[in-house]
């Protein structure tokens, strides 16, 4: 899952903001953004752990339970932040996306293969840059604590940033475990702006980090649900951040 994941905790994308209900807090009522975030890295394994430069490999299953559909999920990334995200469908084939060398592209049966552009490029640089596991303030324009939610029967306080490329996003950190359990994002498409929320949650240790093993998305009416059973660091075959040759081409680098 960005992210990003970790990049896993990054596919995550969806519509129902209805998911997250009004509160009653007062602004001075609220804590800071800050220390809800300092209290989130502490919960999941600590800066260091969550900034190290190491390669992930990450192994689960996709599914859209409205139509039927599932499949299996591998998210690898390497140590200097390079990310492949791979779902791979029977009948319908395989769903490529990755950054490579500061470029993003995907590549899938319906769009082909493009490099990724605007919003999309800036959304993925982000997520790849090792920071974001913590919300290093260097990444965002302002972020401030806006509401008190009650998310699925649990508190949580919600934080919403802007960050420097102009990009709006809010998450959701719970009140009793401190860790992210909802976010809120704009994310750009070849079909436009997309509404996606993103319920986050199972979080499991593996290694040194605690990793969400269950992220529900939502987008458009659609629920996309994705589960993560591994979580491998260290000895990846990094290989497999490898882009297809169609993408390579389209970078130059074609044979």
């Amino acid at each position: 899952m960005t992210n990003s994941l970790l990049p896993v905790r990054r596919v995550a994308l969806a519509l129902a903001a209805a998911a997250l209900l009004p509160g009653a807090a007062l602004a001075q009522d609220m804590p800071a953004a800050q220390d809800l975030i300092d209290r989130y890295v502490e919960a999941i394994g600590g800066r260091e752990a969550a900034t190290a430069a190491v390669a992930s490999r990450a192994t689960g299953t996709f599914s859209i339970p409205a139509m039927g559909v599932s499949g299996e999920v591998l998210v690898v990334r390497g140590p200097d932040g390079a990310m492949t995200t791979q779902i791979s469908i029977p009948g319908m084939g395989e769903m490529l996306s990755g950054f490579t060398d500061d470029v993003g592209w995907s590549m899938d049966p319906m769009t082909g293969a493009r490099l990724l552009e605007g919003a999309e490029l800036d959304a993925m640089r982000e997520q790849a840059d090792r920071l974001y596991e913590v919300r290093d303030a260097s990444l965002f324009e302002s972020f401030e604590t806006v509401a008190e939610r009650d998310y699925d029967g649990e508190a949580c306080w919600e934080v919403k940033y802007t960050t420097k490329t102009g990009r709006d996003m809010s998450e959701c950190f719970s009140k009793d475990s401190g860790l992210i359990i909802a976010s809120i994002t704009t994310q750009e498409s070849p079909m436009g702006e997309i509404e996606v929320v993103s319920r986050i949650g199972d979080y499991e240790r593996f290694g040194d980090i605690m990793v969400p093993t269950s992220v529900t998305q939502d987008m458009m009416g659609q629920q996309q649900v994705v589960t993560i059973s591994s979580v491998e660091y260290g000895d990846v075959d990094t290989g497999l951040l490898e882009p297809p040759a169609a993408i390579k081409t389209l970078m130059g680098g074609g044979n």
